[in-house]
């Protein structure tokens, strides 16, 4: 596994392991075990996903050293403002049952369309943030789902500036108005839902192109990310799958097909926005 380097120097794998949705206290631990062996070392987490002390278990039995692993976990909206991110914070590296985080973000900005004084709770929850990283407790901070005007606003005020911006991105979903706000500001853009939630997959001209490279679907959409500069975060709870997963370095996509998947209309994906749906406002 080769690895991004953030703007502070901190390396993260290329490729992590998502584990929205993995609930099974049992069937969690298992999965997580199974993905180190294969290979994983970067493991993405979040506090609303209720399964930090799952994850945190699985990584303990597989034996793996911490020093061998990144784990990122996601501050949940009812956190947000500068104490409770802090307490937040402890109680996430409490259930993983590790000493610091590689990764902390912002799971989701307060957003305008819920929140009048959004800007100062984005401002008040990334200074805790910054004292997060100033004090040791993780190692790099970034956000999710945040659009550039919510970017550039929380820029205002930062003293550090977001190492990672975490947003849904596959193929008919570019996000490259982000991407390149992003590469600007020296933010690594992750992609989960690389797979678009599964629907990528049953998508006939996407496997029209696999088959060109003698490879998965899931391999194109992941190697895509790759290629874009964007460190993609898929889940399988299927071994072999977990394994194809992680064999994408063998090929290239051409600049050709590149182009095309690149310029491919919206396809099905999760449906989330941070805008529009209030729920995550």
């Amino acid at each position: 596994m080769d690895y991004y380097e953030l703007s502070n120097s901190q390396r993260i794998p290329l490729i992590g392991y998502g584990t929205w949705r993995l609930k099974n206290k049992e069937e969690t631990i298992e999965i997580i075990e199974n993905a180190v062996k294969c290979g994983y070392r970067l493991f993405d987490t979040a506090f609303a996903y209720g399964n930090e002390q799952m994850i945190g278990a699985g990584l303990k039995k597989s034996g793996i050293s911490r020093k061998e692993i990144f784990i990122s976990g996601k501050l949940w909206n009812e956190d947000r403002g500068y104490e409770s991110t802090i307490k937040a914070c402890k109680k996430t590296i409490e259930n993983l049952d590790c000493e610091y985080l590689d990764l902390y973000l912002i799971h989701w900005p307060a957003s305008k369309a819920v929140h009048k004084d959004w800007e100062k709770i984005n401002e008040e929850t990334w200074k805790a943030m910054e004292y997060l990283y100033q004090e040791g407790l993780v190692k790099a901070i970034g956000v999710c789902n945040f659009k550039v005007n919510q970017l550039e606003e929380l820029l205002k005020s930062a003293t550090i500036i977001p190492m990672v911006n975490q947003v849904e991105m596959h193929i008919g979903q570019n996000q490259e108005e982000i991407r390149k706000y992003c590469e600007d500001k020296g933010i690594l853009v992750e992609a989960w839902s690389p797979l678009g939630s599964g629907k990528m997959l049953k998508i006939k001209e996407l496997e029209e192109i696999a088959n060109k490279y003698q490879i998965t679907i899931a391999q194109l959409c992941i190697k895509w990310c790759l290629q874009n500069g964007v460190l993609p975060l898929p889940k399988s709870k299927n071994l072999e799958r977990m394994k194809n997963n992680l064999n994408v370095f063998d090929f290239e996509i051409s600049s050709e097909d590149m182009k095309l998947l690149n310029e491919m209309p919206y396809l099905g994906g999760s449906g989330l926005d941070s805008e529009t749906i209030t729920l995550f406002g």
